[in-house]
């Protein structure tokens, strides 16, 4: 270990073994404060190098983090360095300035005002003239208060990208830096998405696969078998995507196929900004309220049809391919059936041989709380069936499609669209007489310049609006055309139903939206006006 110095002379005399340490974020990149080259890796390693061969020191090793961020000190370069001060490799840390070693205030005093002397390490700021060994110099003194407007800075910059960021992904441009599986970018407009024709196949197939009522794992069974590539892989090998960990073994699983079966983007809806960080300096991220999540609809080719789509996303959400006991069966009508008292309808082996219905609440508490239901899983499919083929004899009809509910909700939206276009021409009236005011001397310049900018704001939180609601507006209108197609496609089938099995377990999920049974007795939920 070294003993502190008093005076500058005796700190000549020291053999000073330097680590220079350099970092520069993509934050700091694109600020106007560091564009140019001046805040560059390479600049801050050649200005560094020539003030340790100025003065004589022995260079130990440059330190480069190139593209981390200076809220955190989980940096490999700067980890790397503090081993190196453990083993007493280095006794001089030097920077360009204050804020290259960190941006939080907190932790950036904590190694200046603690760690380093606790080390006996001399630690150099050389554009901010900080030099810890230094005792005469009074720009130490200031070291507190330089780390407190470096934070504040980090957390400007962090304001301005998510400001940026959301003004994108409201005008529609894809933030996204990786697409999921299925889609790509246009290598000339980075906004445009894709449809990757190599591998949408494969997502095409497994939203068939859960529909005709495969399970999820079932699903990644099958993809595993057929040595189809998983989308981690996939991107490894396509993109410039960096895999931490290298162990994974690149296998489907339940997950995978659940992440792609939920997300919105293959109807070609684009849903962005799900998620944020907590704050500026810590890197976890929460989910955001799916009301505060910017959704284009109808942004880019779709994969999947959006009636498939909703049909799938019902089944996952009822768990109907799911089960997770071995005493439990599975069955065509799972998700769908409950019990008088609320709860679900599972399916057990009596005997090994017959199955029949069980209230889990039954199962679970007993009959204080529910009596069982007596009616075996047979019995109820042949009830239903029989519902099903004499309602859709007495409703259904190629003639009767209906799509009032569909008009209804486009010329509501509409009338939103004319509503907002009127405010808007109306403030655009308003600062248009705020002009001929200030001409005639009417109003001061200052009142001029604070109700112009005031109505501008306004403007543009009308025009955003009015964005939105137009692709609300187009994206009804193209759904309305499609949904003709699809309402005819579903109508044949509907009007070919002969008995429920797993080919058509999708097809039933569109016409009982929940069957309850009391003992022996059923009675069945449609939702024919969702089909009519």
């Amino acid at each position: 270990m070294y003993e502190l110095f008093d005076n500058y002379l005796s700190l000549k005399e020291v053999m000073w073994k330097v680590a220079v340490y350099v970092r520069l974020s993509r934050e700091d990149e694109k600020d106007e404060k560091y564009k140019g080259q001046s805040e560059s890796i390479e600049n801050q390693i050649n200005f560094l190098k020539k003030v340790v061969q100025n003065n004589g020191w022995t260079l130990v090793d440059i330190y480069k983090d190139d593209g981390y961020t200076g809220t955190n000190f989980e940096r490999p370069a700067f980890k790397r360095m503090i081993e190196d001060i453990e083993n007493g490799k280095i006794n001089l840390v030097i920077t360009k300035d204050l804020s290259r070693l960190g941006r939080d205030y907190i932790e950036t005093g904590s190694y200046v005002e603690k760690y380093f002397p606790s080390k006996n390490i001399r630690y150099i700021a050389v554009n901010d003239n900080i030099d810890t060994f230094d005792k005469k110099n009074s720009n130490n003194d200031m070291t507190p208060f330089k780390s407190v407007i470096n934070d504040m800075y980090a957390k400007d910059i962090s304001s301005k990208v998510r400001t940026a960021l959301l003004t994108k992904a409201i005008e529609g441009e894809c933030i996204k830096s990786f697409l999921p599986y299925g889609y790509k970018k246009d290598e000339k407009d980075k906004n445009k998405i894709l449809i990757d024709e190599n591998v949408a196949d494969v997502v095409r197939q497994i939203f068939d696969l859960y529909k005709s009522g495969k399970s999820k794992k079932q699903i990644a069974d099958y993809l595993n078998a057929s040595n189809i590539i998983t989308p981690l892989k996939y991107k490894n090998e396509n993109t410039n995507y960096y895999n931490p960990n290298k162990n994974n073994t690149y296998k489907w699983n339940s997950t995978v196929i659940n992440k792609i079966l939920r997300d919105r983007i293959y109807v070609g809806d684009l849903v962005q900004l799900k998620y944020t960080k907590v704050n500026y300096k810590v890197k976890k991220t929460v989910k955001v309220p799916s009301k505060e999540q910017i959704v284009i609809l109808n942004h880019h080719p779709n994969i999947i049809e959006r009636n498939t789509f909703e049909t799938v996303k019902e089944m996952l959400d009822k768990q109907t391919n799911e089960w997770n006991y071995s005493n439990r069966k599975k069955h065509l009508l799972a998700g769908l059936v409950f019990c008088k008292c609320g709860s679900r309808i599972t399916y057990s082996l009596n005997h090994g041989k017959i199955s029949k219905c069980i209230c889990s609440n039954y199962k679970k508490y007993g009959k204080k709380f529910c009596k069982n239901v007596h009616i075996r899983e047979d019995e109820l499919i042949n009830k239903v069936t029989e519902s099903l083929r004499n309602n859709i004899e007495k409703h259904f009809n190629m003639k009767d499609l209906d799509y009032s509910k569909l008009n209804k909700r486009t010329n509501e939206n509409y009338k939103n669209i004319l509503y907002w276009k009127k405010k808007k021409e109306d403030l655009c009236k308003i600062i248009s007489n705020l002009y001929e005011d200030k001409l005639a001397g009417a109003i001061s310049l200052d009142t001029f310049t604070e109700l112009v900018k005031k109505y501008e704001e306004q403007k543009k939180e009308y025009i955003q609006k009015l964005k939105l609601l137009e692709n609300k507006q187009a994206s009804s209108n193209n759904k309305m055309n499609m949904n003709q197609k699809e309402a005819e496609n579903i109508m044949e089938k509907i009007l070919s139903f002969e008995e429920i099995n797993e080919n058509n377990k999708s097809l039933v999920f569109k016409l009982i939206d929940r069957i309850v049974i009391d003992d022996k007795d059923i009675s069945i939920q449609y939702k024919f006006s969702i089909i009519k």
